[in-house]
């Protein structure tokens, strides 16, 4: 392997699914399964001493469900300030209400089982784009055009308070759904200082991605 394979993680109750997955995921060349778990909570306990650049987890597990498996390794992680590996999660089929969970809980794609293979090769392909230079505009496009129950942090304002300014202006921006380019400029601060100030307050505020962050922060202004 290179350096540059993805080192995968499966999290699957599903023991014929996860095989077909492993056989699938182990024949690309960049690709490589490094873990597998049915049970979440021994996942959990353990997900911590690997080194995973990508998790796939199941919805459907033994223990809890997938997205709440999910959010508890990138809550955990995050406390104990390592790298949050890329999540994926994985459906029985697509519903707005597992796509909003799964992107609170800081999933970056959410695969159904009937998706073609080429879709979780893709997505986790798609996993190592850079957090900041990822579009919000689309993003809030499709939010504003569905109804959906809020879930503001309650922690929100002591999070935020515990920011810089200049990072306290940056999530005005990132409200607005601005990006890179636009902040750099209305900030006057370089673009790469730009992309260490996303990852930054992504953590602070306990996130996996930006458009967790995003969402956090629009549930929680409008609704806190």
């Amino acid at each position: 392997m290179s350096s540059h394979d993805f080192r995968i993680a499966l999290i699957d109750g599903d023991p014929a699914i996860r095989a077909g997955r492993r056989l699938l995921l182990d024949s690309q060349p960049d690709m490589k399964v490094v873990y597998e778990q049915s049970q979440a909570l021994v996942a959990l306990d353990e997900i911590e001493d690997q080194l995973i650049d990508v998790l796939i987890i199941d919805h459907r597990l033994q223990g809890t469900d997938g997205v709440t498996l999910a959010k508890r390794l990138v809550e955990r992680l995050n406390q104990l300030e390592q790298v949050v590996p890329a999540v994926i999660i994985t459906g029985s089929y697509f519903t707005f209400e597992l796509l909003m969970a799964s992107i609170r809980a800081g999933a970056t794609e959410l695969v159904t089982q009937d998706s073609p293979s080429s879709e979780l090769l893709d997505a986790i392909r798609k996993s190592r784009r850079a957090m900041a230079d990822v579009k919000l505009a689309p993003f809030k496009a499709f939010l504003d055009s569905r109804e959906y129950t809020p879930e503001p942090d309650v922690n929100f304002l002591l999070k935020l308070t515990a920011l810089s300014a200049e990072e306290r202006d940056l999530v005005d921006l990132l409200a607005e759904a601005r990006d890179i380019i636009e902040i750099s400029a209305m900030l006057g601060v370089s673009p790469s200082r730009i992309r260490e100030m996303v990852d930054r307050v992504i953590r602070a505020f306990g996130c996996a991605t930006i458009e967790q962050l995003f969402l956090l922060i629009r549930d929680s202004r409008q609704h806190g």
